[in-house]
């Protein structure tokens, strides 16, 4: 079956890595020279040769836009194609041009600078190397100018060169441009959360998800938008120099929500809240109507310097329960013209405008949040409430919690309340592969202490690594400030933890907590029912008393076995055993006994089998084991094993010591039997002739052949 095999590698080859097949066959003819013929000496064999190259390069190429199409990262090893594929084309030109010491020699230093700039590490450098080895054959091979090493060293020299040159700096480049492009990115993110915390949109220890960005980029430029349309409204109407919408801050500062100004030395902000007239009207909750200012008056903090109006007047916003936030807002003029009654009503109104404005945005992303929140989980519900397994129930689970919030460091524990011990089932994130299979004793960790008082920690969701531990003080996270740990409550038991943890602080505040402490509820309950289902698949498929595969899972194996060895050509064995004159011993001994003897064997069994193997109790004291890719001999030396230890086991009886034996019948596929059913007649015939041939033996009988 060799030649199969080799046939199925070949065409294994051909279907995943075709590039580098093409590449060896066209590198093998340029060491060859078929390529350094003059033009118009190439025949149709050479088109017919490029024409199959060309279509290798084209199907690679359409394969790499197929994975960015669709949004997958590009295998290594297709770019690791598509660059020999390039430097194997390059040299064959070269060669038709000229060959190395022609004038088309510099293609070959573009290409490797190419493979080096836009490769990725470490493909960048392997290909570079490759591409100087690739010369290196052809100057000593094609061209045999192994007398002539000095050109070679040379054009070695200016490969390593360009090769290095552009590999650092287009890597720094990228790195630059990456790093750019993130700090403007974070910059926008982080302008989009102050605002929206300015506009009470947001909570100041709410985290912005990637939805909610959008959701509150969207009602932030909704609030802009009218705040600035009655502001223009107001300093074209009234006859303004200005007007201005001051918020307060989480730190008490005031900074400009939204301005209407024909002054160019408006200030960035941000500003005291007791500076001058604003503060005047901020600090007392009343409005300052200011008229005849002198020129040059300091008490505008929103202005760089001293400010050249004549007249003011600031409506402040009061900081209550009721207001969606708290500030003042200002109007001036250049002339000296004091603000009416009648114009003081209508800048009220307009900010009783701008308040219903912002409270709208704000009722619209509480709803918003709130629906958002219902879906991720109902799709958490209904992914939890699909999953049979515990694997499948921790994935489920943590990716529902993703969708919630934005971690860093993720995972699920489960408390086994025997052992007193916590092990993590599933950790995702930074330090994750650390903690894969972590286990813990009933510690004073977070963890220990949230399973054990059934109620999330910490408090407020604030994590200091040096003063507190998520599961061991060996495996802390470090740069957390944020964390969560969310016992999994089913039927009043807590048997494990939901544990979260995040770099930025205040990730875990009351906005999210609700919706997490639902998702662990669903959690705990899918965790509990893939344990009832665990617990009844074992009890469908496994014998109790011996803890091997009952009848039923034992056929199924066989039928799925057996057809794998008629598909792959191999030998399947079948076992069989039975118990000598074990009547005998519950007659004599006693039922319990004979239960303690059956579950030796059975232990017997499952210790001397290989781990693809099957071993399963048949019936009574019969017992079967079945062997993958095992001839005749290799059956009956697992028997013979099996037949010797047991009979060298003591039974301790209240009758005295009970030893016991054991015959055994072997046959295998297919030199038996060519069916599951003609195995096991077989087998059985080999029994009964090891039972009726004095016991305590190996029989096989002959093969179909013989």
């Amino acid at each position: 079956m060799s030649w199969v095999r080799a046939v199925l590698a070949i065409r294994r080859s051909l279907r995943e890595g075709p590039g580098f097949l093409a590449a060896a066959l066209g590198f093998a003819l340029v060491l060859l020279g078929v390529f350094s013929r003059p033009p118009h000496q190439l025949g149709v064999e050479h088109a017919l040769a490029a024409a199959g190259f060309v279509a290798v390069l084209a199907g690679r190429l359409a394969r790499r836009r197929h994975y960015l199409a669709a949004g997958r990262p590009v295998p290594t090893r297709l770019d690791a194609e598509l660059g020999v594929l390039l430097l194997v084309a390059v040299h064959a030109l070269v060669q038709l041009l000229g060959g190395l010491a022609g004038e088309a020699y510099p293609l070959v230093l573009v290409a490797i600078a190419a493979v080096a700039a836009f490769a990725r590490a470490p493909l960048g450098p392997a290909l570079v190397t490759t591409a100087m080895g690739a010369e290196v054959a052809v100057h000593l091979v094609t061209e045999g100018r192994g007398d002539e090493l000095r050109p070679l060293l040379v054009h070695l020299g200016y490969a390593s060169v360009f090769g290095a040159l552009h590999l650092v700096f287009t890597r720094a480049e990228i790195a630059r441009v990456r790093e750019q492009s993130a700090q403007a990115l974070e910059a926008e993110r982080q302008r989009v959360a102050d605002e929206s915390r300015l506009f009470r949109l947001a909570s100041a220890t709410e985290s912005t998800e990637v939805d909610e960005e959008r959701l509150y980029r969207s009602s932030v430029e909704a609030v802009h938008h009218q705040v600035f349309h009655a502001l223009q409204l107001l300093r074209r109407t009234l006859g303004l120099h200005t007007c201005v919408l001051l918020a307060r801050g989480d730190d008490g500062r005031l900074r400009i929500a939204e301005l209407a100004s024909a002054s160019e030395h408006v200030a960035a902000g941000p500003f005291d809240a007791g500076e001058g007239a604003v503060g005047a009207a901020l600090k007392r909750q009343a409005t300052v109507n200011l008229q005849r200012l002198r020129p040059g008056y300091g008490g505008l903090c929103y202005y760089e310097g001293p400010a050249e109006v004549r007249s003011f007047l600031a409506v402040p916003v009061e900081g209550r329960a009721g207001q969606p936030f708290e500030g003042v807002l200002c109007a001036d003029r250049l002339e000296d013209r004091p603000f009416t009654p009648d114009e003081q009503a209508v800048l009220e109104d307009a900010l009783g405008h701008v308040l219903r404005a912002v409270e709208n945005e704000r009722v619209f992303v509480q709803l918003e949040r709130s629906k958002r929140e219902q879906t991720v989980l109902h799709h958490a519900s209904m992914a939890l409430g699909a999953a049979r397994t515990e694997d499948q129930v921790l994935a489920a689970g943590l990716d529902a919690a993703a969708q919630i919030v934005r971690w860093d460091l993720a995972a699920i524990t489960r408390y086994d309340a025997a052992t007193r011990r916590h092990t993590i089932r599933l950790a995702r994130g930074e330090g994750a592969p650390k903690l894969a299979d972590l286990s813990f004793k009933d510690n004073a960790s977070l963890t220990a202490m949230a399973v054990r008082n059934r109620h999330f920690l910490p408090y407020r969701g604030d994590f200091d690594a040096g003063a507190q531990t998520l599961f061991t003080r060996r495996s802390n996270p470090a740069g957390m400030a944020s964390a969560l740990v969310l016992p999994l409550v089913s039927r009043e038991e807590a048997g494990g933890a939901l544990v979260l943890a995040a770099k930025a602080a205040g990730t875990f505040g009351g906005s999210v907590r609700p919706t997490l402490e639902v998702l662990a509820n669903q959690l705990a309950v899918a965790l509990a029912n893939a344990d009832a289902v665990r617990r009844l698949e074992a009890m469908a498929t496994t014998d109790g008393l011996t803890g091997c595969l009952n009848k039923r899972a034992f056929l199924e194996e066989l039928d799925r076995k057996l057809r794998a060895a008629q598909r792959f050509g191999t030998q399947l064995s079948l076992l069989v055993t039975d118990i000598d004159h074990f009547k005998s011993v519950n007659d004599t001994y006693g039922h319990a006994t004979g239960d303690v003897v059956i579950k030796e064997l059975g232990a017997l069994l499952r210790r001397a089998k290989r781990e693809t193997d099957v071993v399963a109790r048949f019936g009574g004291e019969e017992f079967c084991v079945l062997c993958e890719q095992t001839d005749t001999a290799g059956a009956v030396l697992l028997a013979e094993r099996i037949r010797e230890e047991l009979g060298a086991t003591v039974f301790p009886t209240e009758h005295g010591e009970l030893q016991v034996t054991c015959s055994l019948g072997v046959a295998t596929f297919p030199n038996h039997a060519g069916s599951a059913a003609e195995l096991f007649e077989v087998t059985d015939k080999a029994l009964y002739a090891a039972k009726h041939g004095g016991r305590n033996q190996v029989v096989s009988l002959p093969s179909r052949a013989a």
